[in-house]
């Protein structure tokens, strides 16, 4: 059992091959574009506003950022970017490293949420006042308040178990909160960077190719 997700795979890109990065994002994929040697760009496919799965945005998210651009003109017309952060670049060159195994722009992949559970493990949880709201709605109100819910640079968050464990993960992966659960878990997509970056450390899963040692 598991869902079947069509994911981007990521090439990288020098600068003299825009045109040849154009055509891959636009065949579902994802470029890293290096500019130069120290100014790494990220290229996709134009997020659907609609669809709060959207891989493209989440590979955003992933970089701890929430803005890009859709380009007006040039060789990425019609495409999306954002800059990679220098402190990024690492996760820039990972990507790609990872999916230099794959053959084309996209990668069908199965995942089972109940065999894995790694992004209920060591993963932060944001609450906004939506999901207080839903909390209340559902008569669980102790789940928006501390000891449960704690302020942490001035975000709301759900605090997890002294091993790092999500309190409403069960063994059996089921989560304890699901018909409540946050937007930040319900909103999570499969296949997304997060997740397998999750998978990745949590697991030791590599939709890919493993880093060195």
């Amino acid at each position: 059992m598991g869902s079947r997700i069509v994911r981007p795979v990521v090439r990288s890109f020098k600068s003299r091959f825009s045109k040849e990065a154009a055509a891959w994002v636009r065949r579902g994929g994802h470029a890293v574009f290096w500019e130069t040697d120290k100014r790494a760009v990220l290229v996709f496919p134009p997020p659907d506003p609609d669809d709060p799965h959207d891989l493209g945005f989440w590979a955003v998210l992933d970089l701890g950022k929430q803005k890009f651009t859709v380009e007006e003109r040039g060789p990425f017309r019609g495409l999306a970017t954002t800059l990679f952060p220098k402190s990024h670049h690492d996760i820039a060159r990972r990507r790609a490293e990872r999916d230099s195994m794959w053959p084309g722009p996209t990668r069908t992949l199965v995942l089972d949420c109940l065999t894995c559970a790694a992004c209920c493990k060591d993963n932060e949880v944001q609450l906004f006042d939506v999901d207080v709201e839903r909390f209340e709605r559902a008569e669980r109100p102790e789940l928006g308040r501390s000891p449960i819910a704690r302020k942490r640079d001035g975000k709301l968050v759900l605090t997890l178990l002294p091993s790092g464990l999500c309190r409403y993960l069960g063994k059996d992966n089921k989560c304890a909160i699901y018909a409540c659960r946050p937007d930040a878990c319900s909103e999570f997509p499969a296949g997304s960077e997060c997740c397998l970056y999750s998978r990745a450390v949590e697991l030791g899963v590599h939709d890919g190719v493993a880093p060195e040692a």
